[in-house]
């Protein structure tokens, strides 16, 4: 029998409690699922994958992590061996789409257990793609490059023989706000925030509550713009003196601006709250900031969007949840401070070598609804720009996903002259789960 002894206890973090309040309210919701895609170019050597994945379980606390709730706080216990089902092999080519209906289910993920992945491969005649079924709890967008590289290191380890054991990380606790921080933190967000307006629903209809979001299927569009288009959006960076992200966030905040009536509302966008030492550390090590929109009709929106990012960045210290008690006084269902989500992926993709196989983690849509509606944007590796647009089945804004991103293309057109039009949009939906 497999010894799952509790090796370390702590308390969990801000976003952990969050993931784990949202396993109460509306368990087994997609929201808060992950599917990481390793794809694996070479002749495939199962048994080696096998000892390689259980490796890099081991190295990776995330991996093996229980969260309880105990003395009236979640707790985070990390256990000497991970708990997981065993690799289980697709058909040939399985894509997507098919490997997320196969893996992810209501019984999948067992956080009090320790559950928190299952691993799957696809074998095919160039290779294979692996599939990590995994809870956002243990797992955020940087950590897809970071289990890629483990996977390579453990891998190439096993083919040739040699132990596959990975000096084992230790996570690193994040230092506490001292009340003084808190205090001025906590003024910040009042300042920025107060006054700030929900985003209208498309057609004025009531928006969905918080449990309708979670509990929710999905529709979703998928398009991709040529290099162009990221070239322009870089150029207009460099004219404003800013970073890309702003350039395609004022594009996004225009848009939305444009298919809902609204004004004065914010955008929330995932930022790393990766400290020194964690940069090799599976985990969710994110934070949503709320951002929000200036005046976006007039010239100098993307300068004007810039100081408004950057004004959000000050105060990242700050958790989610504090931020929203600090500024949010209504009550209500619907999501407080931000309705709607922007997540911008550009970080470096390696392609690792891995004795005769070379392995690289693939850009994957979200797989459930986390927002009113959310656009996904990832820089691949050859400058094309891949886009999901994401809206729960509730509401109206399913039906308007495709003007949203006929509205995205035009807006960013005029703020990034020369960026070409998207392809011809792909739909995809997904039901519930079970």
């Amino acid at each position: 029998m497999t010894d799952h002894t509790t090796v370390r206890v702590q308390p969990a973090s801000a976003l952990e409690m969050q993931f784990w309040l949202g396993e109460q309210i509306a368990p087994a919701s997609r929201a808060g699922w992950i599917l990481a895609q390793v794809r694996v170019d070479g002749p495939l050597d199962l048994p080696a994958l096998d000892a390689a994945l259980s490796a890099v379980a081991r190295r990776q606390e995330a991996l093996r992590t229980a969260f309880v709730f105990e003395h009236e706080q979640v707790v985070r216990k990390v256990l000497a061996e991970p708990v997981a089902e065993p690799l289980l092999r697709l058909g040939s080519g399985t894509g997507f789409e098919e490997a997320a209906a196969t893996l992810l289910n209501a019984d999948t993920f067992d956080l009090a257990a320790g559950r928190v992945y299952r691993a799957a491969v696809a074998p095919d005649a160039q290779g294979a793609t692996v599939f990590l079924a995994v809870h956002h709890i243990a797992f955020d967008g940087l950590s897809q490059e970071v289990f890629a590289a483990d996977l390579a290191r453990a891998y190439a380890r096993a083919v040739d023989g040699v132990a596959t054991d990975l000096p084992v990380l230790e996570r690193v606790e994040a230092a506490e706000l001292t009340p003084a921080q808190h205090a001025e933190l906590t003024t910040h967000w009042r300042t920025v925030l107060t006054g700030a307006a929900d985003l209208p629903t498309p057609d004025g209809s009531p928006a969905p509550n918080q449990h309708e979001l979670a509990a929710d299927g999905s529709a979703e569009l998928r398009t991709t713009y040529p290099p162009s288009t990221w070239q322009a959006v870089r150029d207009q960076a460099r004219r404003s003196a800013c970073s890309p992200f702003a350039v395609l966030l004022a594009a996004y905040g225009r848009a939305l601006a444009e298919i809902t009536g609204g004004s004065d509302f914010c955008v929330g966008t995932p930022v790393a709250t990766r400290s020194a030492g964690q940069e090799d550390e599976l985990g969710c090590l994110i934070d949503i900031l709320p951002v929000r929109m200036p005046e976006l009709s007039a010239p100098g929106v993307v300068e004007r969007v810039w100081a408004a990012v950057r004004e959000s960045v000050l105060g990242s210290a700050l958790p989610r949840y504090e931020i929203v008690r600090a500024v949010h006084t209504v009550p209500g269902g619907r999501m407080p401070v931000y309705q709607v989500l922007f997540a911008f992926e550009n970080w470096q993709r390696v392609e690792h070598s891995a004795g005769p196989v070379r392995m690289r983690a693939v850009p994957v849509p979200p797989v459930g609804a986390v927002a009113e509606v959310q656009l996904q944007v990832c820089e691949l590796p050859d400058g094309t720009l891949k886009c999901v647009v994401q809206a729960p089945l509730t509401g109206s804004w399913p039906q308007r996903l495709p003007d949203l991103l006929r509205a995205f293309d035009s807006r960013l057109a005029e703020i990034a002259p020369s960026a070409t039009a998207s392809a011809t949009p792909r739909s995809f939906s997904s039901d519930a789960p079970a």
